[in-house]
């Protein structure tokens, strides 16, 4: 094994020794596998990510006085992973590498956004459908363009009249995240919330990571300021790579920032796939230049 790849392991395994598997201290333990994926080549996470799934480091003991009838050598059962050490696995094994997704908000308003981005080129696209057009971003090698394009089918009688499809805003500076609906710090703050978004989240918030029956991974966090507090949980499903497949999430939330408490819950469905598809993505002709 690699001597970077091999100090991550062994480090990632004395972060979770001697802690309960249901409460590790996930900023550690995510900040110290970042850290070392930072440090290695691309072409080994693949590698590496399956040695800790099966469990690297588990002790194998010589018996030196053993009789001389039995077998002198016995190795010990493989110890379980913990949750939290399988979603760090999984975390480092699905970000550097590009793929398709499907976003779908719960509720008669939900949104359902659809796209593909590579992370190594800072290349994709992303795209909402409305009743009068469909929203679409953006990004080629780090420049973001947002624009609308015109829905099939026949346009609602208010709608339409005044939109511009077809027309491109090219916004400066660069970008290493499709960010349609908001800035990617949160679980949610991409339109196409990619796994390190995902997992800046979870560790600004010290989530609590637990593996449900099914063995699906579960996280928990609550976030709150001076007007009210979000209570977030998901369930992680792992694909046969043991990259992360679908995200199910649900946000209760209560605020008095109004003068009286209001409450509410709402769920959303994150789904990852197609983990190494090219990703292509052609620049407008009809662009304009904004200054912010």
């Amino acid at each position: 094994m690699n001597d970077i790849d091999d100090r991550l392991v062994r480090g990632l395994h004395d972060l979770v020794d001697g802690e309960p598997d249901s409460a590790p201290d996930v900023r550690a333990l995510i900040e110290r596998g970042r850290q070392g994926r930072r440090r290695r080549a691309t072409a080994l996470a693949g590698t590496t990510c399956a040695l800790l799934a099966l469990g690297v480091g588990t002790a194998v003991t010589v018996t030196t006085n053993a009789p001389p009838e039995r077998p002198g050598v016995t190795a010990q059962a493989a110890q379980p992973v913990p949750p939290a050490l399988r979603l760090v696995s999984a975390a480092t094994a699905s970000e550097n590498i590009s793929y398709r997704m499907r976003l779908t908000n719960s509720g008669p308003g939900g949104l359902t956004y659809e796209g593909a981005f590579d992370p190594r080129t800072a290349t994709g696209y992303v795209r909402v459908p409305h009743d009068d057009s469909i929203q679409v971003e953006l990004l080629i090698d780090g420049t973001r363009y947002e624009g609308a394009e015109r829905p099939q089918g026949e346009l609602p009688p208010e709608k339409g009249p005044g939109e511009t499809y077809g027309r491109y805003g090219q916004y400066p500076g660069r970008y290493d995240r499709l960010s349609l609906q908001g800035d990617g710090n949160a679980v949610l703050g991409a339109a196409a919330p990619d796994p390190a978004a995902l997992f800046a989240a979870l560790r600004s918030a010290n989530a609590t990571v637990t593996e449900n029956p099914d063995g699906t991974l579960h996280f928990a966090y609550t976030t709150a300021d001076r007007d009210g507090s979000t209570s977030t949980a998901g369930d992680v499903t792992l694909d046969r790579d043991s990259r992360i497949a679908m995200v199910a999430l649900t946000f209760s939330w209560q605020s008095t920032a109004k003068g009286r408490l209001d409450q509410g819950t709402s769920t959303s469905t994150l789904q990852l796939f197609d983990y190494g598809v090219p990703v292509q993505v052609e620049r407008p002709t009809d662009i304009v230049m904004m200054s912010k």
